[in-house]
């Protein structure tokens, strides 16, 4: 059965945090039920190593495991046609990949737009970025290997980066990587606007789908909007999808969180914030005990 989790920012306005407010997270999730964390992966870039150790505690203590996630900046584009940026990115995120690989962390996965830029620009022809951001990742990926670490290609829609839009994208994109520790990272917000199908993108990806995540077209939490939820768990169970789903509902429109969702508006209902992620918990367990093998 798939563990279930959140992303940290669903309660937070910021995008990094450090050790105390990562424990005080973990705690949170684990009461609400969740058994999954998504963290900032840009945090672990510098953190020390006691902060670090203090992290994978509060993981093993509370039994929720922790995935990761990131966006390259402009000036570490691996897709980029300037040599400097690429070798900043590449060197940026190998760190990354060390550090959460030192805390030797079950089912440890890095996931987010890991090929380019969060809503950057073309800057000559989408080939030429291709093959470019190819060949960084194919030198990541090494690092990625020896910490043990699964490096996520999140398939994401065209208003936030253009190489990667539609699941078989993704997936030409990891044969041309060619190793283990490479897996197509799906999202059903980017799905709702890319996909045709979203049974047919689910079952042609199959296994090489290595984390999910779960998001209404209105960023609400899942059960909350008009996605077809049935269709998507049944796809999942098609393929006997065991790894995470993590939910990925961003509601409070302040600071960068907002500003780099395009989140203009408070998408809160007015209930308590952790009860309605529980009733989001609720309605996804229920969708994936319909739909069980």
């Amino acid at each position: 059965m798939s563990k279930l989790g959140i992303h940290y920012a669903y309660w937070e306005t910021d995008w990094n945090a450090d050790a105390d407010s990562y424990v005080k997270s973990i705690k949170r999730a684990s009461d609400i039920g969740f058994e999954v964390l998504e963290l900032a992966a840009a945090s672990f870039y510098d953190m020390s190593k006691s902060d670090m150790d203090k992290v994978r505690e509060a993981s093993i203590e509370y039994n929720v495991n922790l995935a990761y996630s990131f966006c390259f900046t402009p000036d570490m584009d691996v897709s980029s046609g300037d040599a400097a940026k690429r070798k900043r990115g590449i060197e940026w995120v190998q760190q990354v990949l060390k550090n959460i690989g030192y805390m030797k962390l079950e089912g440890a996965g890095i996931g987010g737009i890991t090929y380019g830029v969060w809503h950057g620009l073309i800057e000559d022809t989408k080939k030429a970025h291709w093959e470019r951001a190819v060949e960084s990742v194919k030198e990541i990926i090494k690092v990625a290997e020896d910490n043990d670490v699964i490096y996520l290609l999140e398939t994401v829609n065209r208003f936030e980066n253009f190489l990667l839009n539609v699941h078989y994208e993704s997936l030409q994109f990891a044969k041309e990587v060619d190793s283990p520790n490479i897996k197509v990272h799906l999202d059903t917000f980017h799905m709702n606007v890319e996909e045709d199908d979203f049974e047919a993108a689910i079952v042609n990806t199959g296994d090489m789908i290595g984390y999910f995540h779960l998001g209404e077209s209105n960023r609400k939490p899942p059960g909350t909007g008009k996605l077809d939820w049935d269709t998507v768990f049944a796809a999942l169970s098609k393929i006997n999808y065991q790894k995470s789903i993590v939910m990925e509902p961003f509601v409070v429109p302040e600071n960068d969180v907002a500003k780099d969702v395009a989140l203009y508006r408070d998408l809160r209902t007015g209930e308590d914030m952790n009860a309605v992620a529980a009733k989001a918990l609720s309605f996804v367990k229920e969708k994936l005990l319909e739909y069980s093998q």
